[in-house]
C-alpha cells in the first residue's frame, strides 16, 4: 500500500489548497491533515458539517 507524502504547511493559505470534496470550499493543509481522511482529503467542512461529525469521522465515506 503506497501514499503520496503530502509537503505541508500549516499556515499555507493559498487558494490552490486543499478543498472540501462536498462543498468546495477552500480549506487549510492543516485542517485536511487532521480532519482529512488518510489521503488528507477532506469530504466536510465548516461551512457544510457540524464539528460533532468531523470529531466521530461521520463526515467521512463509509465503507
Amino acid at each position: 500500500m503506497t501514499q503520496k507524502q503530502h509537503n505541508w504547511r500549516p499556515m499555507e493559505s493559498s487558494t490552490a489548497g486543499p478543498r472540501c470534496r462536498n462543498c468546495g470550499t477552500h480549506v487549510t493543509q492543516q485542517f485536511a491533515r487532521v480532519f482529512g481522511d488518510n489521503g488528507d482529503i477532506v469530504h466536510g467542512c465548516p461551512d457544510c458539517t457540524t464539528y460533532r461529525e468531523m470529531q466521530s469521522g461521520g463526515h467521512l465515506p463509509g465503507d
